[in-house]
Parts: structure tokens; sequence; C-alpha cells
């Protein structure tokens, strides 16, 4: 940045803002001619403040969090602040590299006065000072909440002034991760005195027995785990502790009732975790995470020291000594915590490692090499990613468990401490130390640039433009292009000394793969025999093979990828090529390779990750060659890699409430609108993906495929309702009711195969859309009503309905939710897209044809309102079942499934339809439903919604004979299960195919199907 010229007697105007690095220089005159009233343009201190921007990250941001100061703080405050020279860095640092730091000093003068008025940011607390700082507190507060509200004002304070010092670059990491995990400490101190004495005075003093009688106070400890043992938390970071008690032989006395330890120290534990994790209108110290515990989150809260003793003798896994490794008492009785890591040592630290132990290691090597398949070109994570933090601080921690058994001096808390223990033991060379310890520092300032930002717990890089540029500034670095060219020199440098641990490095030879394979990947070879060879390998289209084999060869036209890349893909090309060639469709899947490798580019790490994981490419092949569908969300969405690579972690099924909490969990992340349909497009991708893959598997029956992507689809519904009615409300308040004067009910019902759980890939979703009554909507309660505008129930249902239709079909980047058809409404098309439940009475009971008492039959709530959805349910069983079929039913059903054969099936010779065409699935389905009709007045048992559950069901009544039901149940099955494979292959809703598609055996078997299931629905209509 070129040094600003002295403006003498002038303000700041565009140039000048434009040379200092500011971007939207209107906005950010506009923001300061406020300013200009309280600080004349003549002002020496407009100078200084212009200094201050040179060195911000940001300038834009450091304009704009200025003028929220200039209004919220005392200007006397700012001008003796700006008056320091040596205080510009730091402010303009602040100022320019956060958005939630300068809130919260705007919100609270103090920290500003302690931190610029006072000193406070240009020195550290001396050691013990916040300790005594929480302690002091504990004691002097009488209640909870004003012990809370004191420790999350120590943690916004000490946060503002660590975050000035790293972002201006005068403290070096080790002190600023030190800071922090001493602040994390203090609270706990704080919240353990008063925690303590709280108790002491409801339960009694807890009174520990020993076996020679004696008998004192019992000691209490909180182990710090993770990084806030070793003295490296982050900005952002959880405190992973651990309770500990001295004993479990006692109790608590001096109260009228007296509680075991166990029970004391339980709530004392709870205790702890409330004060320092619960959210207030402060916000929190810390959160806390519990799950390093003895038996994870099944466990115990607080443990004995004897209990977690004969724990990790007996049941400690190989993960949880590495977790031990960083263990350190913070808080309470600090010799108590001692003498629980003197317990542990030999079951951290073993004298002999077994092979066991070491393919455990190794298996966490594993897992974190999963982990890292995030580090694609969309989405750089800088801790989990290839080459990231985590894989700098597992490699210190296996050879910690490898060799701490024989060798103490390994046995240490800090990583960059631990690296150089191994390099001055010779394991790791002065080089590796030398960039492992560089690009530890790196990576650690990185990451706490991304987080002081906006105070979020995330680790991955930003993908704008300007936020990249701000965090280039911030780490001294000129712009984007130097930022990721600095962070992929330390990934891979990391990555490649990580990856040789256990000797990551692969065979050189492939011996199992064919001669015609290596042929075409010898240098030198003649081009033309090519084609000849891929017609060997057994590719149709020579000519796209051979276009998409150079990419194979030679990396993705218009990119030069870096040569340690060159030199993975040299490895791997002949192997990938080998699994193209064994797959169902080798010119696809040498297509969707193409289409991969130019997705990746020049990623250096992402060959890697492919070379060394054969079964990654093996996976990644069959599925290119098998599924277009599944292909295609990957190549559209290559962050969805992550998801496939963990297939084996993912569970074949999730429950409706699993996925809710995910997607919940999912959209609480997002900052506005926009990200939330992104949100649920994404979830409903990677939700749809990990179905695909284990139905591809074979690992899914045909009912919990069906259930698996009707859940989803349920679960997608009703959130994307909650987001419209939500938007409604913001303008047009609550719906009420009038003849009740209560809040209006809403409803969404689905229809055809998503109201009987029964949708498969590509389905729309059949909905209807019903509310309670008539009535008008009134202002939201504790809303300002200025925007308010009234609407009618009907315009306000009819308004949460269209935006529900445009959250779930809008196209954005991330393509669309769902398409929706709401033909199935009371007059079609023709009647309005929202109706009360009256009206929805009164048109079933007056004017419904029957096929839409047909229809009815599927009718289930999905999303709104569940006990006025499940009163709807209660109406249609009434509209369905209360009342006899009309004496033509069977003829009437018949006439309409002619119909659908000849005006949907046309089916012909070269071309089938396993829907609608003779025999096919909807042969079945209606057979069923003229049966429902028929018998579900007088058996209850009848009416299920899905088309297999209500067959079985007709068969137990002896409605329909046991051979009946066998070849009904066995086609449908044989017809839905093809319909899922051509699905999942071509990537479309396929009802019609070419029957050369088929295999002969599986063809000769449809038209047998389709020839039973034809002449038992004709049975059963009772029809020539």
């Amino acid at each position: 940045m070129n040094p600003i010229p002295r403006a003498g007697r002038n303000g700041p105007t565009a140039d000048r803002l434009r040379e200092i690095g500011v971007r939207e220089t209107a906005r950010v005159l506009s923001l300061l001619s406020e300013l200009l009233h309280r600080l004349p343009r003549e002002h020496a201190g407009w100078d200084r403040i212009c200094r201050a921007a040179v060195s911000a990250p940001d300038p834009d941001l450091f304009f704009l969090n200025l003028s929220r100061w200039f209004d919220s703080l005392p200007v006397a405050f700012l001008k003796r602040a700006f008056a320091r020279e040596d205080l510009l860095p730091l402010i303009g640092a602040l100022l320019g590299g956060s958005e939630f730091i300068p809130e919260q000093i705007a919100r609270r003068p103090e920290i500003f006065e302690y931190l610029f008025l006072a000193d406070g940011v240009l020195r550290r607390p001396g050691p013990g000072t916040l300790g005594q700082e929480a302690l002091a507190a504990a004691d002097r507060y009488a209640t909870e909440e004003e012990l809370k509200r004191d420790l999350r004002r120590m943690k916004h304070r000490e946060v503002a002034r660590i975050a000035a010092r790293d972002l201006s670059g005068i403290a070096p990491l080790p002190e600023v991760t030190e800071d922090l995990s001493r602040l994390a400490s203090a609270a706990l101190e704080g919240a353990v005195r008063f925690s303590r004495r709280s108790l002491d005075a409801r339960l009694g003093a807890p009174v520990a027995l020993f076996p020679d009688g004696t008998r004192r106070p019992a000691r209490f400890v909180v182990m710090g785990m993770g990084k806030l043992g070793a003295l490296e938390l982050n900005f952002s970071s959880d405190i992973d502790i651990l309770y500990l008690y001295e004993t479990d032989q006692g109790g608590t006395e001096g109260a009228e009732r007296s509680v075991s330890l166990h029970e004391y120290f339980v709530r004392l534990s709870e205790a702890i975790t409330r004060i320092v994790s619960e959210a207030t209108e402060d916000g929190f110290v810390f959160r806390v995470d519990l799950r390093l515990r003895p038996e994870g989150t099944r466990g115990e809260l607080a443990n004995s020291l004897r209990s977690a003793e004969i724990y990790y003798e007996s049941w400690g896994q190989t993960w949880e000594r590495a977790a031990l490794i960083k263990a350190c008492p913070v808080a309470g009785d600090l010799s108590l915590g001692e003498e629980f890591l003197r317990a542990v040592v030999p079951f951290v630290y073993r004298k002999y490692l077994d092979f066991t132990a070491i393919e455990e290691i190794k298996g966490m090597k594993d897992r974190i090499n999963l982990a890292a398949a995030r580090s694609l070109r969309s989405d750089r994570d800088v801790k989990l990613g290839l080459g990231g933090i985590r894989e700098i601080e597992f490699f210190a921690q296996a050879h910690q468990l490898i060799y701490g058994g024989k060798e103490p001096k390994l046995r240490r808390r800090g990583t960059v401490e631990t690296i150089s223990a191994l390099s001055r033991m010779g394991i790791v060379t002065e080089e590796e130390r030398e960039g492992l310890a560089a690009a530890y520092d790196f990576l650690r300032r990185l990451e706490h640039r991304i987080q002081a930002h906006r105070e979020r717990q995330t680790h991955v890089l930003p993908h704008r433009e300007e936020d990249l540029s701000r965090l280039a500034r911030a780490m001294g670095l000129a712009d984007p292009t130097a930022l990721l060219s600095a962070l992929d020199r330390h990934a891979a440098a990391v990555h490649g000394i990580y990856a040789r641990l256990f000797g990551g490095a692969r065979r050189e030879e492939s011996p199992g793969i064919p001669g015609e394979v290596q042929a075409l990947f010898l240098h030198g070879r003649a081009a033309e025999d090519t084609p000849s060879l891929l017609a060997r390998l057994g590719f149709r289209d020579i000519e796209a093979a051979q276009r998409n084999l150079d990419v194979l060869r030679h990396g993705p036209p218009h990119i030069r990828i870096p040569q340690s890349a060159r030199h993975y893909l040299d490895k791997i090309g002949p192997e990938i090529l080998h699994r193209v060639a064994k797959s169902p469709d080798p010119d696809l899947a040498l297509a969707h390779v193409e289409r991969f490798l130019s997705a990746i580019g020049a990623r250096t790490m992402f060959y890697a990750l492919l070379y060394e994981k054969p079964k990654v490419i093996e996976a990644l092949v069959r599925l290119f060659g098998s599924s277009r569908f599944l292909s295609g969300f990957l190549l559209r969405h290559p962050e969805l890699l992550d998801t496939f690579l963990r297939t084996d972690l993912s569970p074949l099924g999730k429950s409706k409430s699993d996925l809710r909490a995910a997607l919940a969990a999912a959209l609480a992340g997002c900052d506005d609108f926009e990200q939330e349909l992104d949100e649920l497009r994404r979830f409903k991708n990677l939700e749809t993906l990990r179905i695909g893959i284990h139905d591809m598997a074979g690992s899914l029956s045909l009912e919990e495929g069906m259930f698996q992507l009707s859940a989803l689809a349920e679960v997608l519904l009703s959130h994307a309702l909650l987001l419209a009615i939500r938007e409604v409300r913001r303008r047009f308040g609550v719906a009420m009711e009038a003849a009740t004067g209560a809040e209006a009910f809403f409803c969404v019902l689905g229809m055809g195969k998503l109201g009987s759980e029964e949708l498969t890939y590509h389905s729309d979703l059949d909905i209807l859309f019903l509310y309670s009554g008539p009535g008008e909507s009134a202002p939201e309660p504790g809303r300002n009503a200025g925007d308010f505008r009234k609407l009618s129930n009907h315009e306000y249902f009819a308004k949460v309905a269209q935006r529900l239709i445009s959250i779930l079909t809008t196209s954005t980047r991330e393509g669309i939710v769902y398409r929706l058809d709401m033909r199935l409404r009371p007059s079609g098309n023709a009647g309005p897209l929202v109706s009360t439940l009256e009206a929805f009475e009164r048109y079933h009971e007056e004017s419904a044809q029957l096929w839409e008492r047909q229809a009815l039959l599927k009718c289930r709530f999905v999303a709104g309102d569940r006990d006025f959805g499940k009163r709807v349910e209660e109406k249609t069983r009434g509209f369905i079942y209360g009342r006899p079929l009309p004496p033509n039913a069977a003829k009437e059903i018949h006439r309409l499934r002619m119909r659908m054969e000849q005006e949907l099936g046309r089916e012909r010779e070269d071309r089938l339809n396993l829907k609608v065409g003779r025999g096919g699935v909807v042969d079945v389905e209606f057979a069923v439903q003229y049966m429902q009709l028929l018998h579900g007045g007088s058996h209850p048992a009848v009416r299920a919604r899905g088309t297999l559950r209500a067959l079985y069901e007709l068969q137990r009544a002896g409605i329909v004979t046991l051979e009946q039901y066998k070849v009904l149940d066995e086609g449908y099955r044989f017809l839905r299960s093809l319909d899922v494979r051509l699905r999942l292959a071509h990537d479309a809703s396929i009802d019609s195919f070419d029957p050369q598609w088929l295999e002969p055996e599986r063809l000769e078997r449809y038209r047998k199907e389709t020839d039973r299931i034809r002449k038992v629905y004709l049975e059963l209509l009772r029809l020539p």
C-alpha cells in the first residue's frame, strides 16, 4: 500500500479514500458526512484516522466500524485515542479486521477506556491476574446472574485486547493462544468458587472419608483437554473439559439432608457448565464440550479419581489416549489434577505398543484423511483440510503415542514444542520441523483472522474476493493470490510430511493393471494404436474416449497443474483407466472422470489423496460408471465429495427427527434468506446422495429407500413452510380466525407418493393447502406495527403458499429443492390455491368425482399445524369410507386407467412404460385402491396409504387371495426396483424406456410380470 500523502487542512476525499484502499468510496463518504459535523474537515485528527485506516485489513470495514464508534462512544475518548501514534496500528487492525469485536466495544465504553485510554491493549495481564479477578467476582456476588454478567464482560474485554494485539501483529501466536486459554481457566476458577459456595449453603460441604479414618474436605478439579489443556485455544474454540473429584467415600455435612459426593459433584459440574456456557443477553464465556469424559455423552458428568482410572485401564481406547496427552488441571484443586495425570501415564504412554494399537492409530489417521477430503477449491478448511492444522496436531500426537512410553521428553502438551522435541531426538529432520512449525503458525494465525471477523466457529476460507483481500492484508500479504499461494505452499509441505506417517507412500508398481491400459500411458507410444487399444478395453465412442483420456494423462486443458500434481496423476492414471474399463459403462465413467478432474483443476492435495487412497478411486469410478444421477450430484456439487468418502460412516437410514435436527442446525448457521435457500438445497443434495449411494449398493430395501426419500421431502417441506410463514409474518402479521378470535391454522397435505411415503428419485411433490377458517391478519405482538398491512385470511395463506412454492422451486446456484404439483386440490387448476377446511369439506361432500375420492386414499398431513392436519386426515377418512361406492365404480376406475395407458403410456415395440403401460405400476395401485374403496369401510386395517402395506392387509383380511397377493406384491416390487435403477442410471424421471436398455433376462421377466399383473387387475375389478 502506498503511503498516504498528508492532506493539510483537507478532510477525507474520494481520491484519498481510494489511495487508502477503500472500495466503495461513495458509501464511506456518506458514513463520514455525519462525522464531519463532529470533527470538522480541517481537524488534524483526520490525518491520524487515515493513517490508522492504512493499517486496516479492510478499509471499508474500518470506516463502517469507526462510524459506529462515533455514534456510541464519547467523542472525547476517540480524540484521546487517535492522538496516540502508538495506538493507531492497533485501532486500524481491530476496526478493519473484525465486525463483532468493535460492535461489542461500541456497546461497552468501559472496554474502550480500558484498552485505549488506560493502555490495556499495550500489555498482558500478569500471571494469575485474571484468575484473581474471577475469584473476586465469585466472592463479591450473591447471585449466579451477577457472576455470569461479570465473567462475560471480562471475556469481551479480554477478547478485544487479545484480538487487537493479534490482528496488529504485535502479539506472537503463543501469546494469543495462551491468553485465550488463561481467560478460560480464569472463568472456570470463578465458576468453581461461586458454585461450591452456593452448593455448600444448600447441600452442605463435601467431606471425604479415608480408610485410616481421617476426614477432610473433598477435592475437585476441572481438567482442561485439547487446546485448552495445551494453552492453544483459538477465538471460537469450545473448551473440552473433564470433571473429577477425589473419592466416592463420604458425603455432605452441615445441611438438613446429606447427599453423596457423587451427587454433590455432578450438581457442581452442572452449575459450572451453566455459568460458563449458557447464553445470556451478554453472550457466553466459552462453549463447553464434555464429550471427552469417560464413556462420552453416555457417561457421568463427574467421575471420582478411582472410577476414571478403572475406566481408562479397562475400556480406554486409543483416541482417548491421544486426548489425554494435552490434559492439564485448569481450575479447582490443581494438585488433584496432577495426581490423576500421574495415575494415567501408563495408559497414555505405553512402553510397548502391540499391533492393535498401531492399527488403531492408523485408523485415526484414516479418519483424519476422510475429513481432509473437504480440501476442494470451493471449500478450503485450514483445520480439517489436506495439510491443515489437524494433520500437524495428529502428526505430533501419533509420535507421542508411539514413542512417548520410552521417551519422557516427548510427553509435552504443546504441538510446536512436541515437534521440536521430535527434531532433537532425530525422529523428524530440522527442515521438517521448520516446515511444520512455520505452517502451524501461519494456519493458526489465519484461523484466528477468519474467526475474529464475526466470531464464527469456522475454519473455512471465505469465497468472496473482498473477504480474501481482508484476510490477505491481515496476514501481511499483498492480495488473495498471495494468500492462496502461501496457504497451498504450507498445506503441501504439511501433507507431504504427514502422508509419510506409517509409510503412507504407495507402491510404485501396480501389477494388476493390464498391459493394454499401461500401454496407453507410456511416454513416446505411437498415437495411432490408441483407438484399437481403447476398443479392446470396451469403449464404443472412441473419439470421445481419446479426448477424455488426454485429460487423464495430462491434466485438465487450459490449467497448468504443478509438477507434484502431475507426478501423482502419472501414478493414478493407469489405475483409474483400469477401473473405468471394468465399470458397467466405460464411456460414461471416463466422461465423468474427465469432468471430475476438470473440477479439481490444479489442486495438488486432491491428486495426492487419490494417490494415497486406492479405495477412493475404486468407489468413485464405480459410481461414475453406474449412475448419471449420483455422478451428477458430485460433479455439480463437488463439496459433497466429503460425504461420498464417508459413506462407510453414514447411517443407512435416518429418522425424521434426525433429519429435522440436522437441517435445523444447518439453517441456524445462515445469515440471511438467500443462504437459507441454498442450505435447503445443499441439504437435499447431500441427503439424496447418501440415500442413493446406499440404494445403489443394495443396502436399502425398496420400502426403506422410499421411506428415506419421503422423510427427507417431508422434513424439507416443513422447514420451508416455517421460512415462508416467517417471511409473510414480517409484513402481514398473524392470521386470526374470526370465529374463534385465535390464530388461524394452516397445513400442507401430501398426496400421491408423498402422502403414501413411496417417493423415488426425481419425484414431484403432490400437495394441497388448507387453513382453518376466514378472518384477517393482525400485527404480531411485540413488533413494530408501522410496516403492517392487513390481509384477509385467504389472501394471507395464499401468500404463504406462494412463498413456500417459491422457496422450494426457485432455481439458485444450488438447484431447486423440489418441483410441486397442486393439481389435486379441489377443482384442480381452476380452483383456488388455498382452501378453508369448510370449503374442502363441502367440495368433497357435494362435487368431488370418484377419482378425487380415490386420490384421498394417499392424503397425509406433512407440514404446518399438526393438530389441524390430523383433523383434516380424520375428515378425509369420512369422505373416503363414509358412503358406499357407486355401482359403476369398477368401470369408471378402469375407464380412467385405460385413458392413462393410451394417452400417457403410448407403448410400442421400441418403447415401454413401466408406470402407466399395460400391467405397469398403476395397474397394481388402482387394483389395490379399488379394493380399499370397496372394503375399507368395514375393514379399517386395509386403509393403509402405502401400496405394499395395503395389499398385505387385503390379503390378511381374505379380500385378496394368496396367489393374487403374490403376483401383485412381486410384480410391484420388481417394477418399482427397476424404476429406481433406471432413475439412478439415467439422471431423469424414467417411466418410458427403450426395451434394449434391459438385459434379455430382465426384459423377459418384465413382460412376464406385467402380464401377470394385468390378469390379476382384471380379476379384482371383475372385468373381462
